[in-house]
C-alpha cells in the first residue's frame, strides 16, 4: 500500500481546509469507520490533520470516536498519535473529556506511562489545563512502578521527579498541589 493518496488529503487539509471541496471530502471521510482510519498506517495522518486543520464539527466527530475506546487507542501505534493530536487541538471541553476518560480507571495514567505509545499520550495529558495536576499526582504516586519501567523512568526524568521525598514535595508545590 502506498500513502500517496493519504498525503494528498493531508496537504489539502493543511493548505485549503475551508475550501468547499476539501470540507466535503473530509466530511465523507468522517462517515467512514473512524476507529479503523485512526489505526491505519497512513489514515491516522489524515485524522491527525483533521484535528489540527479541520472544522470544529469535524474535530468533535473525531473526539467522539476516540472516546468510544480511549484506552485502546492510547496504546495503539498509530491511534495514539491521533489521540495526542486531539489532546492538543480539540476544544478545551473536548480535551477535558479525553483526559478524564484516560484517567477514569485506577492506575491508568501509570499504566500508560509504562507503555511505548501510551507514554506520548500521558505527555499530552500533562499539557491539558485543569487535568495536568491530577495526572502529575498519579505519576508521583505511582513512581515506584514507573522507576522499574524504561518509558516510565524516562518520563520521570523528563519531569524532574527525583526519588527522595523532598523533591516530590517540590514538584507537587510547583504544580500548585
Amino acid at each position: 500500500q502506498s500513502g500517496t493518496g493519504f498525503n494528498v488529503l493531508v496537504r489539502l487539509l493543511e493548505f485549503s481546509p475551508e475550501d468547499a471541496r476539501t470540507v466535503a471530502l473530509a466530511d465523507q471521510l468522517l462517515k467512514e469507520d473512524l476507529p479503523v482510519l485512526c489505526c491505519h498506517k497512513f489514515g491516522h495522518c489524515v485524522v491527525a490533520s483533521l484535528l489540527s486543520n479541520g472544522l470544529q464539527r469535524q474535530r468533535a466527530r473525531v473526539v467522539e470516536a476516540l472516546l468510544q475506546d480511549v484506552q485502546r487507542f492510547a496504546r495503539h501505534r498509530f491511534a495514539s498519535r491521533v489521540l495526542v493530536a486531539a489532546l492538543l487541538y480539540a476544544s478545551g471541553e473536548e480535551q477535558m473529556q479525553l483526559a478524564s476518560a484516560l484517567m477514569a480507571q485506577p492506575g491508568a495514567v501509570v499504566a500508560l506511562a509504562c507503555h511505548a505509545f501510551g507514554v506520548h499520550v500521558v505527555r499530552a495529558v500533562l499539557e491539558v489545563p485543569r487535568q495536568s495536576k491530577l495526572a502529575m499526582h498519579y505519576l508521583v504516586k505511582g513512581q515506584r512502578r514507573l522507576r522499574k519501567d524504561r518509558y516510565g523512568l524516562e518520563l520521570l526524568q523528563e519531569l524532574g521527579i527525583e526519588a527522595d521525598e523532598g523533591s516530590l514535595v517540590e514538584v507537587a508545590g510547583a504544580l500548585g498541589g
